[in-house]
């Protein structure tokens, strides 16, 4: 009979098998994206009708396990969210069920800052996914981090993102920041996701590897105040989508965001990432995973604001209310910030 610490490690290694296929990115973008914008934005249609390539996933199955410790109930969290998951990506298409189980894995919670004025940048985007590429490929080996890979792809719904478990970071081809963007990009997509989860596979503690459920659901906050400690607008943006969305349709959404101050390309993108996952424009519901932004940004910043080390938060994808616990039960190592994150 194996003992627990191989079952935690059997554990993490199932979570990983099935989470490494979990490309939200790629796999809830629609395949028919351009031509329903374009007749979208032309009001040649109301709303947009959306088709998906269907996603092959293994099934998701673990080993017995029982709950003895407050270390154990956070594997017993973790497998039931690669669990949900798994559930999410099958509902794709069925509107109201995929809606539904959205808003458990990712619940949408109040936030209270005002968004921050919207910033007009003198700097044209000039520098596109090639040097961005490069750029990431030189921070990765700043902080000493090995075995990653940086590649630009064609078809996904967010300019850039980073699958942890494939130890990949992905640049969609048609993107250009400036040289402000891509110094904040940097230490968002480098300095926090690949840097949680690489120091995350250096600790003892298996479930370290992947993450709790709170650490992953705290993650774009971690990211988003690393990034700008001011925060960026379009996290408020996105918030306002995904609250939108799950009363109102596409047209509905988008148009909120316009009266909101986006432009209408702008609010094009925001809808159609909270409304990916559904088919049908007029229908009511949303991908929330966006509200995680908001939310996340403004837990980190109380975390901040209460002399609380962001290294602690750097060394494993945790959340700040299980530093204390891990510290002590799971011998969590704290790593020092690299030189990209020292301000």
């Amino acid at each position: 009979m194996a003992d627990d610490q191989e079952i935690r490690r059997q554990i993490t290694d199932a979570i990983i098998a099935a989470e490494v296929k979990m490309e939200f990115s790629v796999c809830l973008h629609p395949t028919n994206t351009e031509e329903q914008k374009e007749k979208f934005l032309a009001e040649e249609i109301e709303e947009p009708i959306f088709t998906y390539k269907k996603s092959q996933l293994p099934p998701v199955s673990f080993p017995d396990f029982v709950v003895h410790s407050e270390i154990d109930a956070l594997y017993r969290d973790r497998m039931g969210h690669t669990k949900g998951l798994a559930l999410l990506l099958q509902l794709v298409e069925q509107d109201r069920e995929f809606s539904a189980l959205s808003q458990v894995l990712f619940p949408v919670k109040e936030i209270g800052n005002m968004p921050p004025e919207k910033e007009e940048s003198a700097e044209e985007p000039s520098i596109d996914a090639k040097e961005i590429v490069s750029a990431f490929r030189e921070a990765l080996d700043t902080c000493e981090v090995q075995g990653w890979t940086v590649e630009v792809v064609d078809e996904c719904s967010s300019r850039m993102f980073v699958n942890q478990w494939a130890k990949k970071v992905a640049v969609r081809a048609d993107v250009h920041v400036t040289k402000e963007e891509l110094a904040a990009l940097t230490r968002h997509e480098i300095g926090v996701h690949v840097l949680r989860a690489a120091h995350g596979a250096r600790q003892e503690e298996p479930l370290l590897s992947v993450g709790t459920l709170h650490g992953r659901l705290v993650e774009e906050g971690v990211a988003c105040s690393i990034e700008n400690t001011k925060a960026h607008r379009r996290i408020y943006e996105r918030h306002l989508a995904v609250e939108t969305a799950l009363t109102h349709s596409f047209r509905e959404t988008w148009q909120e965001l316009c009266k909101s101050g986006c432009d209408a390309d702008e609010a094009w993108t925001h809808t159609l990432r909270v409304k990916r996952g559904l088919t049908d424009g007029a229908s009511r519901g949303a991908f929330t995973r966006d509200a995680v932004y908001a939310q996340g940004y403004e837990e980190i910043q109380q975390f901040v604001a209460g002399n609380g080390d962001m290294a602690s938060l750097l060394s494993a994808p945790i959340h700040p209310d299980e530093i204390e616990l891990l510290t002590k039960e799971a011998n969590m190592q704290t790593f020092p910030l690299p030189v990209l994150l020292k301000q």
